[in-house]
């Protein structure tokens, strides 16, 4: 796996958006299980820029008790 770079994702609302990435390995304690954060991001003023921040602008917070 490639800890950086660029891809490509299907997404279902925003369709085909090309990233960069950075894999970020957490460490884990003795018995509990590694954590694998991938980060995605787009150029400023791209097209997959604004597809972004489109999506954010649809996602909900579930109501918390």
């Amino acid at each position: 796996m490639r800890a950086a770079g660029r891809t490509r994702l299907r997404h279902p609302v925003a369709g085909l958006l090309t990233l960069d990435f950075e894999t970020l390995h957490v460490p884990a304690a003795p018995g509990e299980t590694r954590l694998v954060v991938h980060v995605f991001s787009a150029e400023e003023g791209s097209a997959e820029a604004t597809a972004l921040t489109r999506l954010t602008e649809t996602v909900t917070v579930a109501d918390r008790p």
